[in-house]
């Protein structure tokens, strides 16, 4: 038997699983990627929150450091299933903002400790659009699958069992949990992560927790690029471009809540074609090499539930990182692992703590 069994594939999950076994612990991971991919495989893998001001301090305290954090996650991978330095892109991201907009920005930026300048679109990049906007130097990019495959790979070295299988329900133990597989296996283990993503409710509400998950539908492009033509990830309020440093650029992403679909839709694309054009003129020209689709685990609060599942011993969930999953999971990770294992937390667990339905 397993000392720790994750539910959930995605990045959460694989780190989680990664810091189990650099304990010593024995783990085994649930994912069924063809029937419920994750989230984390589809983003487009900005280090940073999306207006990171807009949101509360709950979320700032697991993103704020996510570009170091992936620094030395990348440095440490290099040359598992073919990740390389640079598929960490040190791009800078410069955001749209004017007025009082750039105003909350920058005191953002002062509080929280991170570089940032008021900066004019095109002072940095003459071909764009112009717009005003701030400028974060330090805020690059991580390209999501290589480094997914990268994770998988590192923790088939350290002896991780993979089941490819679907949970389709969860039995407390006295300690630990039962998990049922859809294909009638019965994985048991003192020690439970629920992390599957817009999933996860039907696993945690038969065991009386309330927590406001929905999944959230989001489509992207990829342009080709040469390298460097978008030399930074621009953020404006209708969407937003992220380029690769070997010249792909991701251009993102609607968002449709409720939907669970993956398959790309005709809207969508019209609308990703418009909002790249209008940021880069020369693309209305261009058509995108490849169109996708992801399901993102959207949530009723601006950041997530992470912690033991109430009423239960050794069950643990982490659930509603809606667009902030990717840089907000070496953080994430870090908490719960150190909660599993009994250690003292390096955040509080009353500020992310999940709660029981109302008997």
């Amino acid at each position: 038997m397993a000392d720790v069994l994750i539910v959930g594939g995605g990045i959460v999950g694989l780190l989680s699983a990664l810091s189990h076994t650099e304990r010593g612990r024995r783990v085994t991971l649930v994912d069924a990627p063809a029937e419920r991919p994750p989230a984390s495989w589809a983003g487009g893998g900005i280090l940073a929150p999306l207006f990171a001001w807009r949101y509360p301090a709950a979320m700032n305290r697991l993103t704020v450091d996510g570009p170091g954090r992936y620094r030395a996650l990348v440095s440490s991978l290099t040359g598992y299933a073919g990740l390389r330095e640079d598929d960490l892109c040190d791009s800078g991201l410069w955001v749209e903002a004017a007025g009082e907009e750039c105003r909350r920005a920058l005191d953002w930026a002062r509080d929280w400790g991170q570089r940032c300048e008021p900066r004019a679109l095109a002072a940095a990049w003459p071909e764009a659009a112009d717009r005003d906007g701030v400028w974060f130097p330090e805020v690059g990019n991580i390209r999501n699958p290589r480094l997914l495959k990268a994770l998988r790979a590192r923790l088939a070295d350290q002896g991780v069992r993979t089941v490819r299988d679907r949970a389709v329900a969860l039995d407390p133990m006295g300690r630990g949990a039962t998990v049922v597989l859809a294909g009638g296996e019965r994985l048991s283990a003192p020690s439970v992560l629920v992390s599957a993503g817009a999933w996860s409710s039907s696993l945690l509400s038969p065991l009386g927790v309330s927590v406001p998950l929905f999944p959230a539908k989001g489509e992207m492009l990829l342009y080709r690029l040469a390298p460097g033509r978008v030399p930074t990830i621009v953020l404006t309020e209708n969407g937003y471009l992220i380029p690769r440093a070997d010249g792909a650029v991701l251009a993102g992403s609607t968002l449709k809540e409720g939907d669970d679909s993956t398959h790309p839709t005709e809207e969508g694309r019209r609308k990703l074609e418009a909002m790249a054009a209008s940021i880069l003129p020369a693309l209305a020209d261009q058509a995108p090499e490849h169109h996708w689709a992801g399901v993102r685990p959207g949530c009723g609060r601006d950041w997530p539930y992470l912690g033991e599942v109430p009423g239960t011993r050794g069950v643990f969930a982490a659930v509603g990182h809606h667009r902030n999953g990717l840089v907000s999971a070496p953080a994430s990770a870090e908490f719960l692992v150190q909660l599993m294992n009994g250690e003292t937390p390096f955040l509080d667990p009353a500020d992310y703590s999940l709660v029981a339905s109302p008997s």
